[in-house]
Parts: C-alpha cells; sequence; structure tokens
C-alpha cells in the first residue's frame, strides 16, 4: 500500500494531465467510478490533493469538513488502490 505521500504524488501528476486535457476519459480518481464531466473544470477540485474529482466526491469531501469527519485518506482512492493491485 502507498503512503499518502506517494499517492499525493501520483494524485497531483494526474491532476496536471487533467489540467492539459490528456486524461479525461478516466474514472474518478476518489471513488474510481464512471462519473467524471467530460471537462475537468466541470468537475470538483479534491480539498486534499490538486486533483479533479467527480461532483459526487466532491460534495462528499464538502460534508465530511463541515461535520468534522476526518477525510477519506489519499491511499484509500480508488485510483491508487488500482495501481496497488496492478503491482501486486
Amino acid at each position: 500500500m502507498k503512503t499518502i505521500e506517494e499517492a499525493r504524488e501520483m494524485l497531483e501528476e494526474l491532476g496536471t494531465l487533467q489540467e492539459k486535457g490528456k486524461a479525461t476519459d478516466l474514472p474518478c480518481p476518489r471513488c474510481g467510478n464512471d462519473r467524471m464531466l467530460p471537462k475537468p473544470i466541470q468537475n470538483a477540485l479534491s480539498r486534499r490533493a490538486k486533483v479533479y474529482i467527480c461532483p459526487e466526491c466532491g460534495m462528499d469531501e464538502a460534508l465530511r469538513d463541515m461535520a468534522g469527519m476526518e477525510p477519506l485518506p489519499l491511499n484509500q482512492w480508488g485510483t491508487v488502490l488500482g495501481f496497488d493491485i496492478e503491482e501486486e
């Protein structure tokens, strides 16, 4: 399993690709579901890493913050877990 910092680096590299329009057809980095809107700026910018996530995950992050709940650790995001599985 990746550390939080390794996960942040991976996600922020993906965020750079999103901004350049090179990662627009990938699933949401946070939940792993295919809910991303076509243009990155139509989605939510995560509060945890410089990467766009689906609107539903953006709302979940905001609600968790408002309720004082712990955020979903970056190394438990769908994209990060997917790479961990591939490396096994």
